[in-house]
């Protein structure tokens, strides 16, 4: 079966150049485009992933403090830019606009938790956040812009949620041994939703490896 073409026109050669303003409309009825493959939509973030060696300090200092609501091991993260469902010509052209991303090598010092009461959120942030964390989200934001893409308006706070529904509030004492984090990566990651919750699956890093 020959496969489908947008009605618009719009091709992935056009996309990875940023200059339409509106995904093409998804087609219907085409075994491409069904629920599972790669023509559907998904829903994307940038974010700074764990090593193994940080997930297992991550884990420890939400032991104890996050409760039953706590997020799963696997998916812990700090979201940079949130992009939401993302058809796939406007994903060609994100990671056109991102494929020579350089991030600096910088050390996020995780020290301290938060707590939001609406959603009811428990966090593990930093004091002190390193002004090249927030030159590395701005960056991000100046590439998308150029595929359509509007950041939300709220500032941006490095944070990593701890536990959702969590009836609060934070805990007051300090941080024994604080994380010390050497960030190297910026990762794309889909979440994918399942009956257990989300799960989420790593597309790309930048720079590889």
């Amino acid at each position: 079966m020959a496969r489908c073409k947008p009605k618009s026109g719009i091709s992935p050669a056009t996309a990875t150049k940023c200059g339409w303003k509106r995904s093409p409309p998804p087609c219907k009825g085409c075994w491409m485009c069904s629920p599972g493959s790669d023509q559907t939509a998904r829903r994307l973030f940038l974010a700074l992933w764990p090593e193994d060696t940080e997930r297992r300090q991550l884990v420890e200092l939400a032991t104890g403090v996050a409760g039953r609501r706590r997020t799963p091991d696997a998916n812990l993260h700090l979201t940079l830019v949130f992009l939401g469902a993302t058809d796939p010509a406007r994903l060609i052209a994100y990671e056109a606009a991102l494929a020579d991303l350089s991030p600096p090598t910088l050390e996020l010092t995780l020290d301290r938790y938060g707590y939001w009461p609406q959603p009811r959120i428990l966090w593990l942030g930093s004091s002190r956040t390193p002004p090249e964390l927030y030159e590395l989200v701005a960056e991000l934001h100046s590439r998308l812009r150029g595929c359509g893409f509007t950041p939300e308006r709220r500032a941006f706070q490095a944070h990593i949620t701890l536990a959702r529904q969590h009836p609060g509030p934070a805990p007051t004492q300090p941080l024994v041994t604080p994380l010390h984090w050497q960030v190297r990566h910026v990762t794309l990651v889909e979440s994918l939703r399942q009956d257990t919750g989300s799960a989420y699956r790593i597309m790309r890093r930048w720079p590889p490896g």
